[in-house]
């Protein structure tokens, strides 16, 4: 009975700090009383049994002693299984884990990664053979750039991406307590400057108290300069056009100065100012009448007149958006200079404001495509536009419940390489080639470089890596009947797809990315040879060479005429894609009219996919149909309404498209092509018209009254709906996070605290987030979002009950948020420090000597205590139960 106490006696000691408790640890502590309970009982209900059973008593004095031992052992044993008993090993091992700082504010510390490197081989030095070291770094968020390895162990040679505009030192924090291993000691390192902009860095550090783990800090501190900057611009949320307003520029200064102020709105200088601004934060009003309906972004930059009060000037700027309420705004993007002239006199007859303009005019990201409720888009390539832009307008659509109108050309759709961009995904139609009878099959070889150029990078890919995607891309968009070949080439040829039918689409996929860059230049002389033989096999009607070569490494060219010559005369022809202007690029694009092809100067990889995409469609021969036709009218809708098209003149033809599912088609053309469909996509609407409205097809239409009509009502189809004037919507960026607010009011004038609204914020790169605005007061609601990456980020609240847009707004992060001189916040690391049982350093040196607490191993002791229950229990019935005959027991007397 003692013994079965000894277990709650360890917890109780344990719980009351008189024990560690680091030998022994049990799951579940409330087995320890079970313990003592169930040995108790059994030891006195065997004593009970012994006194009382007069078998008992002619049982030997040994078979009753241990049979009344056994027993309680049983249970106790048992008991203990149950509360899980962990018995603990301590180690001589100690793991460190450096949380490093990768955010932009440690490009204000002077030789930061130099800095860096040289602590950390310096902690190496101090390392026994079992300890262990770990790299974590974090800026906005944090991921472990080298687990726990030995010294013996070379470092992770590469670097994490994270967003550096931001810095979370509760994330780095939390991820380094991630990487503790179970049996080990350890210590978490935070080196950085202390300038948190975002998460709780005190939980976090309650975190590594919970776990028994220090935190030592080694400050890198930010060099102090004199910094004139824009701490913010402030501007209201909404005003009528032509109202009065004043913007308030928020500056500081270490001491008075003379600055010049330069105010854009939308892209384009509206004015130029000296002024005087005073020590501290000074406040400036600029008066400014508010323009045209839609959202517009106003920016701000700051210079000191004397550059010795400003030696940080990436945070002389700030941004302000105005939502200006009036008549519904279009922007009409024509790549044939003075041919949308119809378009943007329908839309302004029909009560639109007009913005005209070509490839110059278009939105180099979202905050510019807000300001509009519509967007015509017409004759305008992918490969001219960024990716940046094509995603941007797709999220104008999906995201900000924008409309689009895609008009025909031999330079849209398909045709102008938007098949598998974000732009296809939101219009009704899609641009595939269509496979069917009319269409001659397509048999076409892409022999791609992949020289040691190759490797050099291009934003976040390499060269190679966006010509395979490119080359999948078309590989996408070929049928069944069509045959494909993917050749790559440095110095040899190497098919990694044999020319053969395009059948198992993903592993044409798989095998064309697989491929990784080669050496030399590319020989072209081998390459269309390896081409024009496979081609020569074929029986298609239509072949064809896509060439992709780098304009500076192009080699054996030499014989290249003769033979792309002949196999024109062959019915092959040739196409070049040539990547940055070199030495060989007036060869190779002699070589592309000498094969009857196309030739494309790329400077851009990242255009790479749209360029290949609208070649192979090209190629193929089918995406345009240039022949008169008459339309037939299609399902019913208020954009056809009141439009006589039966006495509409013939069209002179279109792009040929394939409807999608959920799309409705209002207009077609021959075998039932659509002419015109539209659809919702997201929060907006898109249409798409696939002939045009000037001189190629459409010339007859554009004096055909019924056209302007036509082209006006889909525009107020799909034209972004009127926001609810009783809701206000504001949002800044600032600290690495995103704060959208929101007042609603009724119609009796009272706030309203009872309205479901979501945000979608929407971003740079396509970034995309929807999350819920929280009421906070009455009529008030508001919702917050880490930011990684500087831009602009547009925001669009809507009714969670009927799914529309009740406000836009937008922010921008700029770079400089980061790179405020605000010095290292020693006395948060002190306190971190102080608060977690670490210390404050000047260097790792001797770290791994500083082994003030054991880690133990521990081994789960559950299976042998039920092993020991199971023995005893049948041990104590053996002791009971069995017995030596009789004449063994005589025969052992004899002996």
């Amino acid at each position: 009975m003692l013994a079965g106490a000894l277990p709650a006696l360890y917890v109780g000691l344990a719980w009351c700090g008189l024990l560690s408790g680091a030998q022994l640890r049990l799951a579940r502590p409330w087995g320890a009383l079970l313990a003592a309970g169930a040995t108790s009982f059994v030891a006195l209900r065997v004593l009970a049994l012994a006194l009382a059973s007069p078998y008992a008593r002619r049982q030997g004095a040994w078979r009753t002693r241990l049979g009344d031992l056994l027993m309680p052992f049983a249970a106790f044993a048992a008991a203990m299984a149950v509360a899980g008993p962990e018995i603990g090993r301590p180690l001589d091992r100690l793991t460190v884990l450096l949380a490093i700082d990768r955010s932009r504010s440690i490009d204000l510390v002077p030789n930061a990664d130099k800095r860096v490197a040289q602590e950390l081989s310096v902690a190496e030095l101090g390392m026994r053979e079992d300890d262990r070291i770990a790299t974590i770094a974090f800026a906005a968020g944090a991921a472990t750039e080298d687990p726990p390895r030995p010294r013996s162990q070379l470092p992770a040679p590469q670097r994490v991406a994270l967003g550096r505009d931001g810095t979370d030192l509760a994330a780095g924090i939390r991820r380094a307590l991630a990487e503790v291993p179970p049996d080990s000691a350890a210590r978490v390192v935070l080196l950085t400057d202390g300038v948190a902009t975002r998460g709780d860095t005190m939980a976090a550090a309650a975190a590594a108290v919970a776990a028994g783990l220090p935190i030592d800090v080694l400050p890198l501190e930010q060099r102090r300069v004199p910094d004139v900057r824009v701490v913010a611009l402030r501007a209201p949320a909404r005003a009528d056009e032509g109202e009065a307003l004043d913007l308030r520029l928020v500056t500081s200064s270490p001491s008075p100065a003379e600055v010049e102020i330069r105010l854009r709105r939308d892209g384009e200088l509206i004015a130029r100012a000296d002024a005087s601004i005073a020590a501290g934060e000074d406040v400036l009003r600029i008066r400014e009448k508010a323009p045209g309906p839609g959202l517009h972004r106003y920016d701000v930059e700051i210079t000191a007149k004397d550059p010795r009060l400003d030696e940080a000037a990436e945070d002389n700027a700030a941004s302000a958006f105005l939502r200006v309420r009036g008549a519904a705004s279009a922007l009409v993007l024509e790549g044939d200079a003075g041919q949308g002239a119809f378009i943007a006199r329908a839309l302004a007859d029909g009560a639109f404001r007009v913005d005209e303009g070509g490839l110059d005019r278009v939105p180099a990201d979202l905050g510019e495509l807000a300001g509009y409720d519509v967007v015509v888009l017409s004759d305008l390539r992918a490969a001219d536009l960024s990716p940046n832009q094509i995603e941007a307008l797709a999220s104008y659509v999906r995201d900000l419940g924008g409309g689009l109108i895609l008009m025909g050309g031999d330079r849209s759709m398909g045709p102008g390489g938007y098949a598998r961009t974000p732009l296809e995904e939101v219009s009704p139609v899609s641009f595939d080639l269509k496979q069917e009878r009319r269409r001659a099959s397509l048999a076409e070889v892409i022999g791609i470089d992949i020289s040691g150029s190759m490797a050099a990078s291009a934003g976040a890919h390499t060269k190679l890596e966006l010509a395979n995607e490119a080359a999948a891309r078309s590989a996408s968009l070929l049928g069944p009947g069509d045959r494909l070949g993917v050749a790559h080439v440095d110095t040899a040829v190497r098919w990694s797809v044999p020319l053969g039918p395009v059948a198992d689409k993903a592993a044409i996929d798989k095998a064309i990315r697989a491929v990784g860059p080669g050496g030399g230049g590319i020989y072209v002389d081998i390459t269309l040879d390896a081409a024009y033989r496979a081609l020569d096999r074929e029986a298609t009607n239509l072949k064809h060479v896509l060439l992709f070569a780098d304009g500076s490494d192009a080699e054996n060219m030499g014989p290249c005429r003769a033979m792309v010559g002949a196999a024109m005369r062959r019915g092959i022809t040739t196409s070049v894609v040539a990547l940055g202007q070199g030495g060989d690029v007036p060869e190779l694009e002699a070589l592309s009219r000498l094969g009857g092809g196309r030739f494309y100067l790329v400077e851009d990889a990242g255009r790479l996919p749209a360029v290949f995409t609208q070649e192979t469609i090209l190629a193929a021969r089918s995406a345009i149909v240039e022949e008169p036709f008459q339309v037939a009218l299609g399902a019913p809708s208020s954009i056809t309404a009141g439009v006589p098209f039966g006495e509409a003149p013939p069209l002179g033809g279109y792009v040929v498209t394939v409807p999608k599912g959920r799309s409705t088609v209002l207009l077609s053309g021959p075998e039932g092509d659509p002419v015109l469909a539209a659809w919702s996509a997201g929060l907006g609407r898109a249409a798409a018209f696939t002939s045009d409205l000037k001189g190629r097809w459409g010339a007859a239409w554009t004096r055909w009254p019924g056209a302007a009509r036509m082209i006006a009502q889909a525009a107020r189809d799909v034209a972004r709906k009127a926001e609810d004037p009783r809701v206000r919507l504001e949002a800044d960026a600032s600290g690495g996070e995103l704060s959208v607010r929101a007042s609603v009011i009724g119609d009796d004038g009272r706030a309203q605290s009872f309205r479901r609204l979501v945000v979608h914020v929407a971003g740079p790169d396509g970034f995309s987030r929807e999350l819920p605005l929280e009421a906070t007061g009455a009529g008030a609601y508001t919702a917050t979002l880490p930011l990684s990456r500087p831009g602009t980020y547009v925001a669009v609240a809507r009714d969670e009950l009927t799914g529309e847009a009740v406000g836009t707004t937008g922010a921008a992060m700029t770079a400089g948020e980061e790179l405020r001189p605000t010095g290292s916040d020693l006395s948060l690391l002190g306190r971190i420090a102080e608060f977690t049982g670490g210390k404050r350093r000047d260097t790792l040196a001797g770290i791994f000597e500083d082994r003030a607490s054991r880690r133990f191993a521990y081994r789960d002791a559950t299976p042998g205590l039920l092993g020991l229950a199971a023995l005893a229990l049948l041990l104590a019935v053996a002791a009971r139960r069995l017995a030596l005959p009789e004449a063994a027991w005589a025969w052992a007397a004899r002996a």
